[in-house]
């Protein structure tokens, strides 16, 4: 018997990235949540791409938006970094994650 393959959990959302997510107006709110469910569903799946540096931060295109998020494979879960518009994340320094 073979056992049911561990589910991925968001863990941790960093304060900058919940804030920033309930600044938006709730249609987009909404799009975002159920993007964050479909990340815990398979984070290596969608428009990502590892950050270049990090082993283990992925980035996150969604539309305008970006997502930075760390994976714990030990774990099984997931940490939101930062969630932003691409401009103001481009802003950003990156080499604190």
């Amino acid at each position: 018997m073979t056992s049911p393959e561990r589910s991925w959990c968001i863990s941790k959302i960093a304060n900058v990235a919940r804030r920033a997510i309930e600044s938006l107006d709730l249609d987009l709110q909404g799009r975002i949540l159920a993007e964050l469910e479909n990340l815990q569903a398979n984070p290596f799946s969608g428009d990502l791409k590892r950050v270049k540096g990090k082993e283990d931060i992925f980035r996150l295109r969604l539309g305008s938006f970006r997502v930075y998020y760390r994976i714990i494979k030990s774990a099984h879960s997931i940490e939101i970094l930062l969630f932003d518009q691409r401009g103001a994340i481009k802003k950003k320094n990156l080499q604190r994650l």
